[in-house]
């Protein structure tokens, strides 16, 4: 009998029944189709992959019956020519039956977060030689890091794909996102991985092969086998920042505040000096420079650190190319004002060709340049190519890649390879920059101001309709990530004189983000279970919001979870990635 029933005909499909008598062995027409045809056989065709988790999921949502219909999909996908994939209606056409199926789908729940309650928290109690201890641990393993290459010193990011996908998407987001994507590889990557995600969520006993629940809101970075690391400045930025902050704000030996500063000299120069390319705005064709996160040298080989085979990985995938993208200028353009601040007040003896590099990249009408990308400027000529991040309001945002054309393969011209989307977190590093940089940018003049106020209206309507909680919404980032970057701007906004806050914010709308941030932190986000890259998340927001009183113990709680999770990363590391 169960012979039998071992041999009987699987009544519902695998990704292969649908997958393999197209794209097995083809040889399709056009670029695009050999793209996709490269992309089945590197990714979903891996032995292992396929032998020990994807051959034995089987969707009902996909009955036997019904693959003839994804098959027709796939084949046109196959034949397509590159004009068909910049059609709009032929890709919403094409691909709704992926969109069906993934508005089925029950996500399951990977976040174990257990209630917390108010006494619990203000039991939490840690002291400050505790706190100095765990700063001391810390500070030494970025030395010690930044201190393995002497050549090359830097701060090794790692990222990895998660095969489930992205739990957000929707039918219409899959589809606003694939239309709004000027890149065939990367329309191909989001299709064939939207497809694998349905096997897999079907399939919760081989998903968790892939993935496994895990305390608090931030995943941890597992499977070290299949991490591509990487460089960038993106990255380089934020370390930056956590630098300064220590260098800056702590009590430290002069021995170790010159050992940090040529750390931040480091940081800034691959910043401002490696990572910058010439871009020309939009509308008005003001030049201007931009930060990629994707640099190259004159050979056209990465300076992000990538070996070769993850170098190989990413231009088949679609990523050879990175636009330059705003976050990344503006905070750039940030963190160099607070170096130059900071040797002027300190006296430093910095390197001059990089303070030159530095002022010569603040040196540039940036108010205007991203006022052309701002949703509701009148100067604005360039924008978001698809609307993901749903509920938002987009109303005085600005998308996270400038506009930059890139040559196709038949030699048309590509904007927006890799889409433009909304992220409310990176608009966050726009308005800290600009606030930062106000006078010198004329950021509180005329249209200016009107610029900034659109910023300010942006959040706070993120904030006020409580989407700013929503990772739908963010995307990009987690709902703490954002509500630290306002944290942020409001630690700029208390630097700023009352006469300028007021002309920034007349309607108090900076006070109601950080009353609603503060809120949601103390009743939602420290409320329940959470590791120790929330807890850091979190108490750097409680103190950039002047979060009061501090003998609550709401940020005691936090510093108790950091300092308990201390130990917990691989190779020596303090926490795990």
């Amino acid at each position: 009998m169960h012979r039998l029933l071992s041999r009987a005909p699987a009544a519902f499909a695998n990704i292969y029944d649908l997958c393999e008598p197209v794209l097995g062995h083809a040889r399709p027409p056009h670029e695009p189709g050999r793209n996709l045809a490269l992309l089945y056989r590197r990714s979903l065709k891996h032995p292992l992959l396929k032998t020990f988790v994807l051959n034995g999921c089987r969707s009902p949502l996909v009955p036997m019956a019904d693959t003839p219909r994804f098959q027709r999909m796939l084949a046109a996908a196959l034949d397509a020519a590159p004009e068909l994939w910049a059609d709009d209606a032929w890709v919403r056409e094409t691909f709704t039956p992926i969109a069906e199926l993934l508005d089925q789908l029950v996500t399951p729940r990977w976040q174990l977060r257990e209630p917390v309650s108010g006494a619990d928290r203000r039991r939490a109690s840690v002291s400050l030689t505790d706190v100095d201890a765990c700063l001391e641990r810390l500070t030494a393993d970025v030395l010690r890091t930044w201190d393995k290459d002497a050549a090359d010193p830097y701060f090794p990011v790692h990222a990895q794909v998660i095969l489930s996908g992205d739990e957000t998407m929707t039918g219409a987001a899959f589809l606003d996102i694939l239309t709004g994507l000027g890149s065939f590889e990367y329309q191909n990557v989001t299709m064939l991985f939207a497809l694998t995600r349905v096997f897999l969520v079907s399939c919760p006993h081989k998903l968790r092969l892939i993935r496994t629940p895990y305390a608090g809101v931030a995943e941890p970075l597992r499977q070290p086998y299949a991490w591509i690391t990487h460089r960038t400045a993106f990255y380089d930025v934020i370390f930056f920042e956590q630098v300064l902050t220590r260098a800056t704000k702590n009590p430290i030996s002069d021995a170790e505040f010159g050992r940090l500063c040529e750390v931040l000299e480091g940081l800034l120069r691959y910043i401002v000096v490696t990572s910058s390319e010439p871009l020309a705005a939009p509308g008005s064709g003001t030049p201007h420079p931009g930060i990629t996160c994707l640099p190259k040298d004159d050979a056209g080989e990465p300076l992000c650190r990538l070996s070769p085979g993850n170098w190989k990985k990413k231009r088949e995938l679609g990523f050879g190319d990175y636009v330059p993208d705003v976050d990344t200028t503006f905070l750039g353009l940030a963190m160099a004002r607070k170096w130059l601040d900071l040797v002027e007040t300190r006296g430093l003896n910095a390197d001059p060709e990089l303070l030159e590099a530095c002022r010569a990249f603040l040196d540039h009408p940036w108010v205007e340049i991203i006022a052309e990308y701002q949703q509701g400027s009148p100067t604005q000529a360039y924008g978001c190519t698809n609307q993901a991040t749903a509920p938002l309001d987009y109303y005085g945002a600005v998308g996270i890649w400038f506009d930059k054309p890139f040559t196709g393969q038949g030699g048309e011209e590509v904007r927006s390879a890799l889409g433009n989307d909304m992220c409310p977190g990176h608009n966050m590093d726009i308005l800290e920059s600009i606030l930062i940089n106000r006078h010198a940018w004329k950021a509180l003049d005329g249209q200016n101001l009107d610029t900034v106020h659109r910023f300010v209206d942006f959040h706070h309507n993120a904030f006020a309709s409580g989407n700013f909680a929503k990772e739908s919404a963010v995307r990009f980032y987690l709902p703490p990530t954002y509500v630290y970057y306002a944290g942020r701007v409001w630690d700029a906004f208390l630097t700023m004189p009352k006469d300028e806050q007021r002309l920034v914010d007349p309607d108090g709308k900076l006070t109601d983000i950080r009353d609603h941030a503060l809120t949601w932190i103390e009743n939602d986000y420290f409320a329940a279970t959470i590791n120790a890259f929330d807890a850091a998340l979190g108490v750097t927001a409680l103190v950039l919001l002047r979060h009061e009183p501090k003998e609550d113990g709401l940020i005691a709680y936090g510093l108790k979870v950091l300092q308990n999770a201390m130990g917990e990363g691989r190779k020596g590391h303090p926490y795990k990635a």
